[in-house]
């Protein structure tokens, strides 16, 4: 299992171990799905010390539409760009405003959310598959047609 050191806002090192949890969430419909929560343990000197320190990802309550992506809780987790260094994941660029806040969009590497996650990893991933698989509507996904004499693909 990963863990982190981070410098803290007293600045004294902490080792963090992170864990994978599920957010609900629904898309534009109403359907149900497993969003990602990435939740940051504080390791202490023996198991019963340890403590939650901080949920790295935020969920607005949405599906994200791009698979092994969060949000991330810039406002709480201050110490995030430190996490992004060691090579977690990639900022994808995207951001959402709340309020006064903005949180980056963040494309997490699939072998380290399987190695923190796994049942719960594995139940996200099947999730996100059979969804995309089927189409929001409940009917196929995008197909792709033949390319015409032109050269041209079109989606359905």
């Amino acid at each position: 299992m990963p863990t982190f050191r981070i410098t803290d806002c007293f600045g004294e090192q902490v080792t963090l171990q992170p864990r994978l949890g599920l957010y609900s969430v629904t898309d534009f419909m109403g359907q149900e799905m497993p969003g990602l929560a990435i939740i940051l343990d504080r390791l202490g000197s023996t198991p019963e010390e340890t403590e939650q320190y901080a949920v790295l990802t935020t969920s607005f309550g949405e599906f994200i539409s791009i698979k092994d992506c969060a949000y991330i809780d810039t406002n709480n987790c201050y110490f995030a760009p430190e996490l992004l260094e060691q090579g977690i994941a990639e900022n994808t660029g995207l951001t959402k405003r709340s309020g006064f806040c903005e949180y980056p969009l963040w494309h997490f590497k699939e072998d380290f959310l399987r190695e923190i996650g796994g049942d719960a990893y594995e139940k996200y991933s099947r999730s996100f598959h059979s969804y995309m698989q089927k189409g929001p509507f409940g009917g196929p996904g995008p197909v792709e047609e033949p390319k015409s004499q032109m050269g041209g693909m079109r989606m359905k």
